[in-house]
C-alpha cells in the first residue's frame, strides 16, 4: 500500500515537472520581460544537464541511506522482538548491546558537551557545529552499532555477510523514499531556476 502511494506521488511529481517546463517556456515566450526563465531555452537545458548531480547532493539523501541501514540492522537483528521473548541468550545480548550503546553515547557526549569539546564550533556553540551537522549520522551509527552487537550475540547475525545483507535490505526498503526525494528535489530546483530564486 505504501509503495502504491509513493508510486502515484512520483507520477504526480513527474507530471508537475513536465507542466512547469512547458509552462515556463510558454510564459517566457508570451511575457519576455517577466523575468521568468524558460527551461527549454539553451541556457535552461545546459543548466538542467550540467547541474543535475550537483542539485541532487544534499544531506537528506545521505540521511535516507543511513536511516535505511539503521532500520535494516535494527529489524534483522530482531532487537525489538527480544522484548517479547526473553531467553537467556537474548537477555545477555540485550544487556551487552545497551551497554555498548551507552558507551557510544558517552563518547559522543564527551566530544560534544565537554568544555572545549572538539565537536563544538569555534565559538563553543552546539548549533551550528560539527556535532549538529553530524547528529543524524551519529544517531544512525549508534542504532547500527547496537543492532549489530545484539544480532551477533543473539545469533541473528551468524556471519559478516548476514550483517551486510541486513544493511542492504534496510536501504532497499528505503528506495521508494529515495526516488520520491530525487523527484521532489528536482522539482524544487526547476522551480528555483524558472523563478530565479
Amino acid at each position: 500500500m505504501k509503495n502504491k502511494i509513493l508510486a502515484w506521488l512520483s507520477v504526480g511529481l513527474i507530471v508537475l515537472q513536465v507542466v512547469m517546463i512547458l509552462g515556463s517556456w510558454l510564459y517566457a515566450a508570451l511575457n519576455p520581460e517577466s523575468g521568468v526563465r524558460s527551461m527549454l531555452s539553451s541556457e535552461g537545458i545546459r543548466w538542467a544537464f550540467g547541474g543535475y548531480i550537483h542539485q541532487m547532493q544534499s544531506p537528506l539523501l545521505v540521511w535516507l541511506l543511513l536511516g535505511g541501514m539503521a532500520y535494516g540492522s535494527l529489524r534483522h537483528s530482531r532487537f525489538v522482538e527480544s522484548f517479547r521473548t526473553m531467553r537467556y541468550r537474548q537477555r545477555v545480548a540485550l544487556r551487552f548491546s545497551l551497554s555498548t550503546l551507552i558507551v557510544y553515547l558517552s563518547v559522543v557526549a564527551f566530544f560534544a558537551f565537554a568544555p572545549h569539546a572538539i565537536l563544538l564550533s569555534v565559538n563553543g556553540d552546539l548549533f551550528p557545529s560539527a556535532f549538529s551537522d553530524a547528529a543524524v549520522p551519529l544517531l544512525c551509527f549508534g542504532v547500527i552499532l547496537m543492532s549489530v552487537v545484539y544480532g551477533v550475540m543473539a545469533g541473528s547475525f551468524p556471519s559478516v555477510p548476514s550483517v551486510f545483507n541486513a544493511l542492504v535490505a534496510g536501504v532497499s526498503s528505503f528506495v521508494p523514499l529515495i526516488i520520491v526525494y530525487l523527484l521532489a528535489s528536482h522539482l524544487i530546483y526547476i522551480l528555483s531556476y524558472i523563478l530565479m530564486l
